[in-house]
């Protein structure tokens, strides 16, 4: 993990200069917070860019129908960072907090269940991208059995970094099931 090994080069930074401060005992006194203050400063700095990314649907198109195969649709994934990383894929049903295309209220919406695909339909759980690389991936929505029909869903589906602790990007996809007889 980048920031515990940044953390270990900062306090064995520290510890190679006790010998240079004890000699000054009081200087280091009166400037340990000013010392300290620099120190974090710059390991925040150096990370900060390590972790960016967007997170989008191809071509914005975040509606779709789900049919007896679900509704899939197209994301892209751009590391903006500095550094390469793996973004682990998942997905939450925001029914509550999303607004319906068509104006209806949404607390009659649906659960979905989700699962991510690369481009030769393979089933994955990560993005493994380099710094400033660009990747696209399907998320595929299924409708479990029983599950009413012209009702919407709404889906966040969420990249999380392997490399920054918290670092999440997210995007949301809102999909109607239809009724298959009425196809």
């Amino acid at each position: 993990m980048k920031s515990k090994s940044t953390l270990e080069k900062a306090v064995k930074f520290i510890a190679n200069c006790k010998s240079i401060f004890s000699v000054r005992k009081n200087i280091f006194q009166k400037n340990i917070f000013s010392l300290l203050l620099c120190l974090i400063t710059t390991v925040s700095f150096a990370q900060s860019g390590s972790c960016k990314a967007t997170l989008g649907v191809e071509k914005d198109r975040i509606y779709s129908n789900a049919g007896n195969d679900g509704a899939y649709f197209t994301l892209v994934l751009t590391n903006t960072g500095n550094s390469d990383d793996v973004y682990n894929l998942s997905v939450l049903n925001i029914n509550s907090s999303c607004s319906n295309n068509d104006g209806s209220s949404s607390s009659q919406n649906v659960n979905l269940v989700g699962s991510f695909l690369d481009n030769s339909n393979v089933a994955i759980t990560s993005v493994s991208l380099p710094a400033n690389q660009t990747a696209t991936f399907q998320v595929h929505l299924t409708v479990p059995q029983g599950t009413a029909y012209n009702k919407w869903n709404c889906m966040q589906v969420n990249a999380t970094s392997s490399n920054c602790a918290n670092y999440t990007v997210n995007t949301v996809v809102h999909t109607i099931v239809n009724n298959p007889s009425e196809n």
